[in-house]
């Protein structure tokens, strides 16, 4: 295996593996972008009055920025930060999805900087650790952000720069005077498609956050190959942390490349608010907001006595969909309007999905898709798409994007191993961290950690994670996530963790909404799990099961920390 600047890793032979790849219908006439100026710049110049942003005040006032606009405030913000001697230095963004956000996100990697990406809710601490790993230079907070003066406050940082979002409007006015003056500080900035433009911090399920280093060719090869996808007829209501790969490069790269609007949300207590305001076209989301919408709609149909006529709507749409007869805005008209009267398309990522709601979207007239991606690939790796009228299984993450390549490692008897991935989207590596940088790679091919198979139209399905397989006394291996698929049916569990204590599997579950007393709701629970134990291998039933009173701790982008649950547990 040797490296190349311009090539990245150049792979090694590797034997014993399967490919998984799927042609794609040509694109539409979309240029192809080598850095993220060059994507906001080719809007500003071929739409500068199209609405770009927009997002809701206070006072519930629709604000929009058109892409013009937008940019021209960007190289504004760039002019002030490269006239300070602010180049080439790694600048930590903390706070919550905004306009500032954003604009501080793209002058920043637009004119030779890196940003570092430090999610909202990061205690000072948390975030002082962050910054510190990732040796930023600069450091600025949103006004939002609860700990603003604490983090500003902390001499450790050793940072030179420290800022708010709350000044920005007198940093934009002072880099016009320097644009104007026509120096071109912000022109005269050559960015090389190959250099970091971006660290993200993994989303720390495991206990531990690496700085994943992104360049612009990272960044971009998801935006680049995206049309050959799925092209959405309108914008997004944009609801996921933008310090995240699936929130910021679905949810707002992709969104300036097929030059369609993006709606800022203010969190989730506006966000159906938002939906009748935005009216959206795709949405990009994490399986929780499926499961809540779902719920949502079975309990107002109980609640208004029309459960049966719900489910004869949806068996109907289905079957009359199967003749080419599409009735489902008709039949489901009130529920579309809910989400705005336009969604036709939500891409679900950053965790598995019951397959039971990709059917459940699809007969009511929204085209959910599941997805797989991960931070080091930028993010997506593929997408269960009915592009060309092809559609994989319901339970696969369909074909992989066209850049990019699959391949599993060392396959068993059912065909399941361990995923690896090459391509433009996979990362340069952790920043400042060779030793877990060198065993993320294998010959070249990046080492997911996760389990799948490839199936036999060459999708792709993900049974679990490596190190989250349970290897038992008797030599059986046994997928956690697979049993908490299944348990995951029974109505009376909301979240689930399975791992093994002395030798034991245990089921240890939060429950869903319920009437029932504490003995009731133990008793019902450990029926309904010798019931899926009588129709299960002896190796995957459950030995125990423990009930808990509260959620378990997820992540910003809602996955269990399992590492909570688990650690000292398992022996």
């Amino acid at each position: 295996m040797s490296y190349n600047k311009r090539r990245g890793i150049i792979p090694g032979p590797l034997k014993g593996l399967l490919t998984h790849s799927r042609p794609y219908a040509p694109a539409e006439s979309f240029p192809t972008y080598r850095t993220l100026r060059e994507l906001v710049e080719y809007r500003a110049v071929h739409q500068p009055n199209g609405v770009a942003f927009q997002y809701l005040t206070g006072r519930k006032e629709v604000v929009t920025h058109t892409y013009a606009e937008f940019y021209q405030q960007v190289k504004y913000l760039a002019t002030y930060m490269l006239k300070r001697g602010i180049r080439g230095r790694k600048i930590a963004l903390v706070g919550e999805n905004s306009y500032q956000w954003l604009l501080c996100f793209f002058a920043v990697v637009t004119s030779g900087n890196v940003a570092v990406l430090v999610a909202k809710d990061a205690t000072p601490a948390e975030a002082s650790t962050l910054i510190f790993q990732s040796q930023a230079d600069v450091v600025v907070t949103s006004k939002k952000y609860p700990y603003e003066k604490e983090l500003l406050a902390q001499k450790l940082l050793k940072s030179k720069y420290c800022f708010s979002m709350r000044d920005l409007e007198d940093w934009a006015e002072k880099g016009q005077r320097f644009y104007e003056k026509g120096r071109g500080l912000y022109e005269k900035v050559e960015l090389d498609p190959d250099a970091m433009c971006t660290i993200f911090f993994t989303s720390g399920t495991s206990g531990t956050s690496k700085g994943v280093m992104l360049s612009h060719r990272n960044m971009l090869s998801n935006v680049n190959d995206a049309a050959q996808v799925y092209q959405p007829e309108g914008g997004t209501l944009a609801i996921l942390p933008f310090t995240h790969a699936f929130g910021l490069n679905t949810g707002v790269l992709m969104l300036l490349h097929y030059g369609q609007p993006v709606f800022i949300s203010n969190g989730l207590a506006s966000f159906m608010r938002e939906m009748a305001i935005a009216k959206p076209n795709i949405l990009f989301l994490v399986p929780l907001f499926i499961e809540t919408f779902s719920n949502t709609i079975w309990r107002t149909a109980q609640k208004q006595g029309q459960t049966k006529t719900l489910r004869l709507a949806m068996t109907a749409s289905n079957a009359l969909m199967k003749v080419g007869v599409d009735k489902r805005q008709k039949f489901f008209s009130t529920i579309l309007e809910k989400f705005g009267g336009n969604l036709k398309y939500i891409i679900c990522g950053g965790a598995p999905l019951d397959p039971r709601y990709i059917k459940e979207f699809r007969a009511m007239g929204i085209d959910l898709m599941q997805g797989y991606g991960i931070t080091e690939c930028a993010p997506i790796v593929s997408v269960n798409t009915a592009l060309s009228g092809l559609r994989a299984p319901d339970d696969s993450v369909g074909w992989t994007f066209p850049s990019v390549e699959v391949k599993i490692d060392d396959p068993d008897s059912t065909g399941r191993g361990e995923v690896l991935i090459r391509g433009s989207n996979v990362m340069m590596g952790y920043y400042n961290d060779p030793h877990s940088t060198a065993n993320a790679f294998r010959n070249g091919w990046f080492c997911s950690g996760d389990l799948g198979r490839i199936n036999k139209d060459g999708s792709l399905t993900i049974t679990g994670r490596k190190k989250n397989l349970i290897i038992l006394s008797n030599g059986e291996n046994v997928s956690p996530e697979e049993i908490e698929y299944m348990l995951g049916q029974i109505p009376e569990i909301a979240e689930v963790v399975v791992y093994t204590e002395n030798n034991l599997i245990v089921a240890e579950i939060f429950p869903a909404e319920n009437d029932l007393s504490d003995n009731d709701l133990k008793a019902v629970i450990q029926e309904r799990i010798n019931d899926y134990n009588a129709a299960q291998p002896t190796h995957k039933r459950i030995n125990r099961v423990k009930i808990r009173k509260t959620e378990f701790e997820k992540t910003t982008t809602m996955k269990i920390k399992r590492y909570k649950v688990v650690d000292n547990k398992e022996k």
